[in-house]
Order: C-alpha cells, then sequence, then structure tokens
C-alpha cells in the first residue's frame, strides 16, 4: 500500500477509534451516531478505490466555501444545542465535535486538513475518558494509540506529496525523490507496532508515578446517576416493586474475613421509617449529624439507640464498591460501626443510617465494619415491655385503618407468652399463608394494606415487611420498616456479592428490651431467591464482571495515596518491593486463575457441556486448516496466493490517468492500441505527451511484458500523474 494511501487509512482509522469511544461514553443522539458512522464508512471506501466510488469522490457537490458555510452553521447550532436542547457544555460539545468531523472527512486533500482532523480526533478520545471508567474504554484507548503512531510516522513520510503538488518539477528530468517515498513494507508494520507498545508501556509508567486529582468534574459523563427508589425520607407503599425487574450493577460486597456468608443472604442496610400513614412511610428521625474523623480517616458512628444495650453480635468487615445513585445512603449490613473511605464527609441520623452529604457522581469504594445484635438469653422469656412516650411515638404508632389488622394479629399470638415468640409467629404466619408476586397492582389501592391481608393475598417484599410491622405494634411490640439490599448473588471468581437492582428488599426491625434492634424478614426466601442458579452463560458473566472490578480497583480508584504506598516499598527496599509487584500482579491475575478452576468444576459437574458444544465445531475446524496449510503445499499456496502490489498499483495509475484524459476530452477508443492512444493525445495535448507516455510504457511493459516496475519507478510514475493532472486544460 502507498504512503499516501495508508496515511489516509490510519487517518479515518484514527477518527474511527475516537468516534467509538464518544459513542459509547457519551451516547451520541442516534441521527448524530448513524450520520458519522456513514461518514466514515465512505471515507473508507473511497481511500479503498473503485470506479463507482472514485468517480463519486472526484464529483463533489459542495464547494470549499460550502464546507465552510456548513462549519459556522454547525457553531450556531452548538449555541443553540448549549441553551435550548441539552442545556449543558459537555454534550453541545461533543455534538459539535461530531459535525467537524464529518465535515473534516471530506476534505481531507492537504496537509492541514489531516492535522485539523487528528486534532479532532484527541479532544474527542478525551472527552470519551472522561465520560467514562468502564473496561471498554482500554481496547479503545489502545487502537486509538496505534493508530495515533501509524499515522505520525506516515505523516511524516509524506511530508514531501504537498510540495509536489504545490511546485510540479518538468517531466523532461527525472526528479530526485526522497527515500522516504514508497510502499508500506513489513519492516515499518514491526517499527510502528513496536512504538506504540513501547508508548502503551510509557504510559503505564506515567499513570504510576505521576499523582492524580480526584474524580474529574464529568468523571461519570452527563447522564444520570443510577435511579433507586426506597432510600428517601418518604418512600410509597409499592415504591420498590418497579426497581426489582431492572438486573443493573449497584454494588459489590467483599467480606475479607470470610469466603461467603452461610446463609448465602447477606443483608444490606440502607434506611429505616418509623412512620406509616397507610399508604406511604416516613423517617420522622431523619435529622442528620456530621460524624467525626479520627485520625485514621475512619468516621465512628456510636450508639444513638435508646434502651439498647452495648453491641455484642458477630464483627462483620465489608468493602464495598458502590455505583453512583441518586442517593446519598452508605449501605452496609447491620449495624455500622466504624466507615472508612474517601469521602468529604459522612452524616447518620437517629435510626444508625449513614449517609454522604449529596449523591456521588461516580463510583466510590468504602470500607465497613459492622456489628448485628444477637437475641440475648434474657429477651427469650421476657413479655412486651412498657417504653416511654418519646419512644412508643415513632415505633408503636398506628394509622387509622381497618380493625382487622388487629383482630388478625391477636389470633395468631393469642397463644404465645413472650414478645419473641409473637414476633416469630407473625412472621411464619406472613411466609407461609401468602404468596410472592411482582404483579400485585396494591401500589394503587386506597388500602393496600388491607387489600394484601385479607384480599389478595399476594404482594411482595414492602407488603410483607409493613404487614409485620403493622401487626407487630398492634400487639405492643415496637417495630420500624427498613429498605436495603438482599445480597444473593455470589460471584466464586472475585469471591464477592454482585448486588443488582432487582435485589432491593424491606424487611424488619423488631426491638427487645435487652437485645436492641433485631433484624426479621417475614418474606418468603424460596420466591426471592428463584432463578438464582448458574449457568455457563451466567458464569462467563461473573467472569467478565470480576475483570472489569479489577479494572476499577487497580486503574480508576488508583490515586496518590497508593501511588505514595508504591514509593515506600520502593524506598523500603527492592525484596519488599518485589513482593509488593508480585503481590499485585497475583491479585489482578487471580480472577484468570480462578476462571481455569471454575471451567475445571463446571466440567466435573457436566455444566460445561453447552460450551462445549459451541466451541468445539469451531476448534476442530481450526485444527483441520492448520493441518492442510502444513501438510498441503497447494493449499497453502491457494490460501496465499495474490496478485503483486507493484503489478496492481501500475494498472490503477494507468487507469487514473485514462478517466483524467477523458474527463479533459481525450477519450481512448476500446479498439485503440496503447501507444496508438501516446501518439493521439501528443497530437491533441503536447504538453500531456511525456507524462502519458512514460505511464503507458510501464503499464504495457508490466501487464504483457511481466516485467515489474521498481519501486523508483513507480514513484516517478505517480509523480508524472500528479503532474498530468495539474496541467490546465488542453
Amino acid at each position: 500500500m502507498p504512503f499516501d494511501q495508508a496515511l489516509r487509512f490510519a487517518s479515518i482509522w484514527l477518527a474511527s477509534t475516537s468516534f467509538i469511544g464518544l459513542t459509547l461514553g457519551a451516547g451520541l443522539p442516534a441521527w448524530l451516531a448513524v450520520l458519522t458512522g456513514a461518514a466514515l464508512i465512505v471515507a473508507l471506501l473511497g481511500n479503498r478505490g473503485g470506479k463507482v466510488v472514485e468517480r463519486l469522490a472526484t464529483v463533489t457537490p459542495i464547494s470549499t466555501s460550502g464546507w465552510n458555510l456548513l462549519v459556522i452553521v454547525g457553531f450556531l447550532g452548538f449555541w443553540v444545542d448549549v441553551l435550548w436542547v441539552s442545556g449543558e457544555l459537555l454534550p453541545a460539545g461533543v455534538h459539535f465535535l461530531m459535525v467537524l468531523m464529518i465535515i473534516k472527512l471530506f476534505n481531507l486533500k492537504l496537509r492541514r486538513d489531516y492535522l485539523h482532523l487528528y486534532a479532532i480526533s484527541l479532544v474527542a478520545i478525551l472527552a470519551s475518558g472522561s465520560l467514562t471508567t468502564d473496561l471498554w474504554y482500554l481496547p479503545i484507548f489502545l487502537l486509538y494509540l496505534l493508530a495515533g503512531v501509524w499515522t505520525l510516522l506516515l505523516f511524516q513520510l509524506t511530508k514531501h506529496q504537498e510540495e509536489t503538488r504545490m511546485f510540479p518539477m518538468s517531466v523532461t528530468r527525472r526528479p530526485q525523490l526522497p527515500a522516504s517515498v514508497g510502499h508500506v513494507t513489513s519492516q515499518l508494520v514491526w517499527l510502528a507496532n513496536g512504538l506504540a507498545l513501547a508508548t502503551f508501556g510509557l504510559t503505564l509508567v506515567i499513570f504510576f508515578t505521576i499523582p492524580r486529582v480526584s474524580a474529574g468534574f464529568y468523571q461519570k459523563g452527563f447522564g444520570d446517576n443510577i435511579r433507586t427508589s426506597g432510600f428517601s425520607e418518604t418512600v410509597n407503599l409499592g415504591a420498590i416493586g418497579p426497581i426489582k425487574r431492572d438486573p443493573s450493577v449497584v454494588m459489590r460486597v467483599e467480606l475479607p474475613d470470610s469466603s461467603r456468608n452461610e446463609a448465602s443472604r447477606f443483608y444490606l442496610r440502607g434506611v429505616a421509617f418509623d412512620q406509616y400513614d397507610g399508604k406511604s412511610w416516613t423517617n420522622r428521625l431523619n435529622y442528620r449529624r456530621s460524624v467525626s474523623e479520627d485520625a485514621t480517616g475512619t468516621y465512628v458512628l456510636r450508639g444513638n439507640r435508646s434502651h439498647a444495650p452495648p453491641l455484642l453480635g458477630e464483627t462483620v468487615r465489608q468493602t464495598i464498591l458502590l455505583e453512583p445513585l441518586d442517593t446519598p445512603v452508605l449501605f452496609a449490613a447491620p449495624f455500622i460501626e466504624r466507615i472508612s473511605g474517601k469521602f468529604p464527609g459522612v452524616q447518620s441520623d437517629l435510626t444508625g443510617s449513614a449517609y454522604l452529604p449529596f449523591p456521588s457522581s461516580s463510583r466510590i469504594e468504602y470500607s465497613v465494619v459492622s456489628r448485628s445484635n444477637p437475641v440475648l438469653p434474657s429477651d427469650f422469656d421476657s413479655e412486651p415491655s412498657l417504653y416511654p412516650e418519646s419512644f412508643t411515638r415513632h415505633f408503636l404508632q398506628i394509622p387509622i385503618q381497618s380493625e382487622r389488622i388487629a383482630v388478625l394479629a391477636r389470633e395468631i399470638t393469642h397463644i404465645h407468652r413472650t414478645t419473641y415468640e409473637k414476633a416469630n409467629a407473625v412472621q411464619t404466619y406472613l411466609t407461609h399463608n401468602y404468596r410472592y408476586s411482582l404483579d400485585a397492582p396494591l401500589a394503587e389501592q386506597d388500602q393496600p394494606l388491607e387489600e394484601f391481608l385479607f384480599i389478595r393475598k399476594t404482594g411482595y417484599c414492602e407488603h410483607y415487611a409493613t404487614a409485620m410491622v403493622m401487626m407487630l405494634r398492634t400487639i405492643g411490640i415496637p417495630a420500624r420498616l427498613v429498605t436495603g439490599f438482599l445480597a444473593t448473588e455470589w460471584n466464586e471468581y472475585g469471591n464477592y456479592y454482585l448486588v443488582r437492582q432487582q435485589d432491593a428488599h424491606a424487611w424488619v426491625e423488631m426491638h427487645l428490651p435487652n437485645s436492641g434492634w433485631i433484624k426479621m424478614d417475614p418474606t418468603p426466601p424460596s420466591i426471592e431467591s428463584a432463578g438464582s442458579g448458574s449457568s455457563t452463560w451466567h458464569a462467563l458473566g461473573r467472569m467478565m464482571d470480576t475483570i472489569r472490578l479489577q479494572w476499577s480497583r487497580f486503574f480508576v480508584q488508583y490515586s496518590a495515596a497508593d501511588q505514595l504506598a508504591v514509593v515506600r516499598e520502593l524506598k523500603a527496599g527492592s525484596t519488599s518491593a518485589r513482593n509488593k509487584a508480585l503481590d499485585s500482579m497475583s491479585a489482578f491475575f487471580s480472577p484468570f486463575m480462578a476462571m481455569l478452576g471454575g471451567i475445571t468444576e463446571y466440567a466435573s459437574q457436566g455444566t460445561i457441556q453447552p460450551l462445549v458444544q459451541v466451541l468445539g465445531p469451531v476448534l476442530i475446524g481450526l485444527a483441520v486448516f492448520l493441518w492442510l496449510g502444513i501438510k498441503r503445499p497447494w493449499f497453502k499456496r491457494m490460501v496465499c496466493k495474490k496478485t503483486p502490489r507493484d503489478e496492481q498499483l501500475i494498472v490503477q495509475l494507468y487507469g487514473r490517468m485514462i478517466r483524467h484524459l477523458a474527463r479533459k476530452g481525450i477519450s481512448k477508443p476500446a479498439a485503440t492500441p496503447p501507444f496508438e492512444f501516446v501518439r493521439l493525445t501528443r497530437e491533441r495535448w503536447r504538453d500531456a505527451g511525456s507524462a502519458v507516455g512514460l505511464i503507458t510504457e510501464l503499464y504495457c511493459r508490466t501487464r504483457f511484458g511481466q516485467i515489474s516496475p521498481t519501486r523508483e519507478e513507480l514513484s516517478l510514475a505517480e509523480d508524472h500523474l500528479r503532474y498530468l493532472m495539474a496541467l490546465d486544460k488542453p
């Protein structure tokens, strides 16, 4: 491939990678994405050649002034987009950038046009990098880096060609061509790819050595955060149901002290609610105080629960990677004692919930130490106690409702004496006598709770939890509703819980005089966990999610503090630094090792069969193809057979010359021999005779004499063709 054609191809490649990055990261409007993609395809086809495409390329319906006018119109459209359409500077700038790219793709004539396209592509790839932190950006960036190295090399190697267009040489003497003019060789391919690899290595060194500030202004992009429900100060009954159909990932939870919770159900507490008006829950204890930070960067949440002893339950340590949500709630196992993270501050309300000052616009990682409340032996025999009015006003409040709920609660618990037995009886009754379903339209009822308990007897977690809280309160047991997530999907390759929107859950916290707040869940667990069985494709999905987690941890979340730790290790000695590097590499590649172990496990269990059925024929076909290539020389020649490149080039040059002469009014009849056509051309256009004669001589010698032209002769023919195209009309 000649250098000029390779330069155009590399430039379009560069623009394409930046366009793909912006499309994936910014979510371009459909019409703009289609228009830009079509412009890239047309430019690529024009670079490959062909009669129809070349004819279309030579007939441009828009002049240079017309293109300049389109740029002005696009700039005016940018301000319209900023002020009335998008309403933001970044999306409007991205849209205008794509308009400029489309215009420039149809005007790649001079070297400055290529420079303009490079500048547009650079801004586009930088914008896509600031709009996303996802794993897909890595291959896009690598492709852009490879294309950038190629364009820089080819741009310098073709520097003489623009000078040739501006100052055409006389064809009567042999031009002294620079050594850089030629074609792409295998040596150049190795050089360019080696430079790209070295550049990527240098990029990694810069990434891990130069300190960085925290998240950029548009790190997440200008899209909305993941929308959640049930974590504000007021929640309507039935608000969680719609989001339980959304499989979007909201967080990943690692348990450093254990490989997996024995019960395989891990509760992540969000917000607690104390007041119910018959249709919605409200948190009246929503006063948030700022939590002080100690010297180690940890926020300690002191106990705010009255009538509760110090927490004595099992300590649970968690490391949570939380996606950008539209709520400031910090989720963790109940109840939070200490929380650590790179936060602007942490707040806590009177129910023990933790909050950020405002919702985060980017992914955050934090560590939590939680401790649950065990049921103390003294509460197994205690009867319902008397509480002060300040406590009962919040947790024994009952709305105006049907007396049937109170009657039902007394019927269920009348044979039981202690508080704990009564609560267990209510939980067992709801779990075994009602059916779980997300299709119950109870949120539209005037009395959704009565509709659930006595008519439909079908609902989801909010209805179960609300029913239990109200029934406990009618018999004098303090209780409140809690919303959060119930994690059940364990990723065995990364050893963490994968929590999705559909894991949103509501449960009950009941108060015991000596033990404090105790978690209870009346929702049928068998229904909640239905359909969570693993399959081959689910396993592959968990493998990819593990890789994305490592990407976020080692690249996206890598901060100046991590860099400082590496520097300290280097100062401590080479042995310590080597161990640190080996540990980091082991942690990064652990998902792949676990992946191999998981594939072996699936093979032993027989669940790998669908994957084998797909990959088996492909591997067999590849083996047969390689065997034929090695054992059958005729097959290898058939596969590798191709027309000599130099012969193709001289044929293309001759065809371009014939078409150019035809446009100048000198057409070649079909029956006219090539050299006869040279004589006719000299008679009608004397200045073009030498150029036409030289190109025709090389064409005939190659086509009919089977003598391939040298690289120097091809370069000379290209220069004569450019000279011919620069001549005035005959």
